[in-house]
């Protein structure tokens, strides 16, 4: 009975030593082919390289006429007749209003016929002044008169003028103001005009971008009014001064307003191309985030990668531009950038 005991023991501790020692050999060759597995990740790499690119930025601006006036009355006369409708389309020079000018008509023949009179007195006195039988300051003092009645002539003819007003360039009418026999003075709004043949497109544009924009620049814009049309212009005007509180530069751009689909106060979306420049593009497969920092993984020797910080720019069609962090013959990871941690071994495809 003793015996049994003994040999019950002896095999008991035979054969748990070697269950730890298969369990030891077994998660032992586990590891080993985990680590072996990690240090081999296969990757697909990208090489940095500088090229030229076309950089398009997106905006938010507002539409503006490319003329735009409110129409008044330059002299205080009651309206003999108007001569336009709400939101008429006109021509430069059409005549919209007709002031009663009856009065001032009449002012003109008195004027006129004051004016002949100082003529031939004038003309009496010139041969009076050739015989020297006139004093000269008799002389001088009637070619005064002459000037000062053509003067009141000439002031109550461009009188007679302003009571006809007209388009002062070719544009959209807005709500008529006024009715026939109101009396208009200087201040009072008769209408509005608008010329929106061309529209300018007023944007602000972060003052990062200063550098890269100029006068020229060609921009596309659309409306949600119109949302299969685009409309082509240029950068025409920048300010040339930065808001401080924005941090962004002021730019005008203008447009051909074909259909005249566009109208003053629209909200317009611009993408604006820039001028052919050098740039680090590389896949946007590439770039992971941290937080609210960027990283790409960068090949370096012996086929390990390190995780570098970069700076982004503009993002196109599956590309994104580096500012910063990456220089012209380094190699990124992007494919595989998930499996892979800073300082890993890897397989490159």
């Amino acid at each position: 009975m003793g015996n049994l005991n003994k040999n019950y023991i002896l095999w008991s501790v035979l054969i748990i030593s070697l269950a730890l020692f298969c369990c030891r050999r077994f998660f032992s060759d586990d590891v080993k082919k985990q680590l072996i597995n990690k240090q081999t990740t296969i990757v697909n790499v990208e090489k940095v390289v500088l090229s030229k690119t076309n950089m398009v930025l997106d905006f938010v601006g507002t539409a503006v006429s490319n003329e735009a006036v409110n129409i008044t009355s330059n002299i205080t006369q009651k309206v003999a007749k108007v001569n336009f409708s709400d939101c008429d389309f006109v021509k430069k020079g059409t005549l919209l209003v007709q002031l009663n000018v009856e009065k001032l008509k009449t002012q003109q023949k008195q004027a006129e016929i004051n004016l002949r009179e100082q003529q031939r007195e004038f003309s009496r006195l010139s041969a009076l002044k050739a015989k020297n039988v006139v004093a000269s300051k008799d002389y001088d003092a009637q070619h005064t008169k002459l000037q000062d009645a053509q003067a009141k002539l000439d002031e109550v003819i461009e009188e007679i003028k302003e009571g006809s007003i007209t388009a002062p360039f070719d544009g959209i009418l807005g709500f008529r103001q006024i009715s026939e026999g109101a009396l208009l003075t200087s201040n009072s709004v008769i209408t509005t005009i608008d010329d929106i043949k061309q529209i300018k497109v007023d944007f602000a544009v972060p003052e990062k971008y200063f550098s890269m924009i100029q006068n020229g620049n060609k921009i596309k814009v659309t409306c949600i009014v119109v949302p299969n049309k685009i409309f082509d212009g240029k950068v025409i005007a920048m300010d040339p001064r930065i808001s401080e509180g924005a941090r962004s530069i002021s730019v005008r751009g203008l447009i051909e307003n074909d259909g005249y689909f566009l109208r003053p106060g629209m909200t317009l979306n611009i993408s604006m191309e820039i001028l052919n420049r050098d740039a680090i593009m590389i896949s946007e497969k590439a770039v992971f985030n941290v937080g609210e920092k960027h990283f790409v993984f960068a090949l370096i020797e012996n086929n390990k990668v390190k995780q570098m910080p970069v700076e982004i720019g503009q993002r196109q069609r599956g590309t994104v531009e580096i500012l910063s962090g990456l220089a012209e013959g380094d190699c990124v990871v992007t494919e595989g950038v998930t499996k892979i941690s800073d300082g890993d071994k890897v397989e490159v495809r």
